[in-house]
């Protein structure tokens, strides 16, 4: 099982908000990762997640802020299928690293309409690992 990060450094706080140029977050934010994502920014995201060399710490950090840009993609019905794909091949590849943020959208014993819109998405990836 993957070591489930709790929070994010401040060093990846800092490089992350820096690099993808995130706004909206101050010294009282919390879920920080959640607060700073833009759906219209999600394209940009993957980029950087594919091209730039992460630690662990930024990868599990990154992901999770693509996974709540997705998730606003999907609530508003706007380019799912455009991500889905390079997504899935994300958290398969670092599975590892992505296990506990997986098991967190999952919404393990919840039904599918209590749950995020990416939820069965995320399912599917659990599942076939």
């Amino acid at each position: 099982m993957g070591k489930e990060l709790k929070y994010p450094s401040k060093e990846t706080i800092t490089k992350l908000t820096k690099d993808l140029q995130l706004e909206g977050v101050n010294d009282f934010t919390q879920d920080w990762e959640y607060e700073v994502a833009n759906a219209e920014q999600l394209q940009s995201y993957i980029e950087y997640y594919q091209k730039a060399n992460l630690n662990v710490n930024e990868k599990a950090t990154l992901m999770r802020i693509i996974l709540e840009a997705y998730n606003d993609l999907v609530v508003l019905n706007t380019q799912e299928c455009k991500y889905q794909n390079v997504i899935k091949q994300l958290l398969r590849y670092d599975y590892t690293i992505h296990e506990g943020t997986i098991n967190y959208w999952s919404c393990e014993g919840e039904a599918l309409e209590n749950c995020f819109a990416i939820t069965a998405f995320v399912r599917s990836i659990r599942d076939c690992e």
